[in-house]
């Protein structure tokens, strides 16, 4: 089955977007996502078990719930951008706002913050759709199942709730993995609540949602198709939810459960998808044309894709889309015009106005020759005039993440608002599957465990190089670390280097220990030698000391709590039981 035409695409995108709306509209679940949860009529019988009747109603409800990923609250802007960044990477640029994101991104962050709110509904709305999909869709499929022998239409009606099943199953496992991630401990809702007396529920703990969410997963995987056979190309494969399976046991092994055996999990699905032979790396790496011999430099066509609206899962195996209709835009995006290269309004590119910043410290980790470095990170803005201007080695504070560029994006100049597009969200890339069978398979001989049949440490080198060949336009650059400890270290690098700003660093350093410790070190190496060791700026002094005009707040404001957030205070008011079993709110109640 081949994907969908582009222009058809995203008509078809937008369609389904406004039609899982109207569910939402005409569903009693949307009112799990407000403070006033439950009223008389809230589980209309009519609603609740007669809107599905066949595929289309199935899809439809399907479609709802990646609705709620693609849209500001979560991936769009308020948890990519303030709850993922401010690690030894990236800092947010504002630390004296005071607005509800510029405290979270600084760690700063109280109970009440209303960024986190947000995010805490947005995903359990997500979940209250999925689990609407699953309950009302499985009877559906059960009832086809115990059909002997089906007619064709009948199997093909029975395919199609098996697959809407497969992506809903997906979704609600991945929605718990960034909830659980999150928040540790966390409601676990299977089943949507009937009365009020079903509201209030405790947090379960994290090993129990923990094993329901690879329940959900496996069951995920059993149940959908291929990447060249997925019926649009928003909805996740087979080896896609492989690939968040194998991140998320990356994570079971780590802090805070510690559970090694999961090491040799994610090796075994590591190595599926890469035996498997459908995915590969994009390694088209060229000029975009814009900007002059001096600011064009050589760009990945991966990420310049995400610009374009072209789908290729070869590389992008699992990416979250977005869409501007008119001025308002929950749905829009601003991945290039928060999060990528400065631009002053009026230019070609509308408006960026970055709110993160690459480090110095960051820039100078990258080795000489590594193309990663110019592509992830540049130093120019472009200006009202449409001339680039660069704005030297860390002399100002809006630098750019160079991954994701606006001013790539085709007709953005035209759109009404100037915060909002359509670049894509990268959740999953090839070049993450290899550095994750290359940290599983290294980890799983050091625990004892048992790596998949034929598997060596060679091959886990060789998916590293296989990396390290396009950053430096060259496979001369292989790794020459044999050891367990080298290897280790040299994985975390490479993992910092070719997937920083795509959300993935504050989860490896939580999961690694070292979030807390790396911040303050950071810090430290930011200040050091400062006269007035609160600021810096974003050049050297003749002593070698860094000088930039902007305090680094992270490293002053997080503390040991940090790794998790607060259960946000209007969950709390609604839901007591909840905080029976940690009075203390992750820490952030002492």
């Amino acid at each position: 089955m081949k994907f969908l035409q582009k222009n058809k695409t995203k008509k078809t995108l937008k369609s389904l977007q406004l039609k899982a709306k109207l569910l939402v509209i005409f569903s009693a679940l949307v009112l799990l996502s407000c403070e006033d949860r439950l009223g008389e009529e809230v589980y209309s019988v009519y609603y609740a078990e007669n809107f599905y009747n066949d595929v289309s109603t199935a899809e439809l409800g399907m479609w709802g719930v990646y609705d709620v990923l693609g849209t500001k609250d979560t991936y769009g802007e308020n948890y990519t951008f303030y709850m993922q960044g401010s690690t030894d990477e990236s800092r947010h640029w504002r630390h004296d706002f005071n607005e509800a994101r510029d405290l979270l991104a600084n760690y700063d962050q109280k109970q009440g913050n209303l960024i986190l709110s947000t995010v805490w509904f947005k995903f359990y709305e997500g979940v209250a759709r999925a689990n609407d999909v699953i309950d009302q869709v499985t009877v559906l499929r059960d009832k086809l199942q115990t059909k002997e022998f089906p007619s064709k239409e009948e199997q093909e009606t029975l395919d199609g709730y098996n697959n809407v099943l497969g992506d809903t199953h997906f979704l609600r496992a991945f929605i718990y993995f960034q909830l659980t991630k999150t928040w540790g401990d966390v409601p676990l809702r299977l089943h949507n609540p009937t009365s009020f007396e079903d509201i209030a529920i405790q947090r379960a703990p994290q090993l129990e949602v923990y094993e329901q969410i690879e329940e959900d997963f496996l069951t995920a995987i059993s149940l959908l198709p291929e990447a060249p056979f997925v019926k649009n190309e928003m909805r996740i494969s087979k080896s896609a939810a492989k690939g968040i399976l194998a991140r998320f046991y990356l994570k079971w092994a780590g802090k805070p459960l510690e559970d090694t055996t999961k090491f040799a999990k994610a090796a075994e699905q590591t190595n599926d998808i890469i035996k498997g032979g459908i995915h590969s790396l994009n390694t088209v790496v060229a000029k975009t044309g814009f900007g002059g011999e001096e600011f064009d430099k050589p760009f990945p066509q991966v990420f310049k894709n995400y610009s374009d609206k072209v789908f290729d899962y070869k590389e992008s195996m699992f990416e979250i889309h977005f869409k501007v209709i008119g001025t308002y835009n929950p749905d829009g995006g601003a991945i290039g015009s928060l999060y990528g290269v400065n631009s002053k309004t009026g230019s070609f590119a509308s408006r960026s106005a970055t709110r993160t910043i690459p480090l110095p410290t960051f820039w100078e980790s990258f080795e000489e020759g590594d193309l990663r470095k110019d592509w992830s990170i540049v130093n120019f803005e472009i200006q009202a005039d449409n001339t680039f201007l660069d704005v030297g080695n860390f002399t100002s504070k809006k630098l750019g993440i160079g991954k994701f560029r606006r001013y790539l994006i085709s007709g953005v100049e035209n759109t009404v608002n100037m915060n909002d597009e359509e670049m894509s969200w990268p959740v999953l890339r090839y070049a993450d599957v290899l550095l994750m069978f290359a940290e599983s398979v290294n980890e799983t001989i050091i625990h004892g465990g048992v790596l998949p049949a034929g598997v060596t440490r060679s091959e886990a080198y060789d998916a590293v190089n296989e990396i390290r060949a396009r950053a430096y336009g060259s496979s001369d650059e292989n790794l020459t670390v044999k050891d367990y400890e080298g290897f280790k270290e040299q994985i975390e690098q490479e993992r910092s280097w070719e997937l920083c700003f795509e959300g993935v660093r504050r989860n490896d350093l939580i999961r690694w220990g070292k979030l807390i410790k790396t911040v303050r070190d950071t810090g430290d190496l930011l200040h050091a030698g400062a006269e007035d060791e609160t600021y810096y700026k974003f050049n050297r002094n003749a002593d070698g000391i860094y000088e930039i005009h902007s305090e680094y707040t992270p490293a002053r404001n997080i503390k040991d709590h940090h790794v998790l957030q607060p259960i946000p205070l209007t969950e709390i008011s609604q839901n007591p039981l909840i905080m029976i079993t940690d009075p203390t709110n992750n820490g952030f109640s002492n």
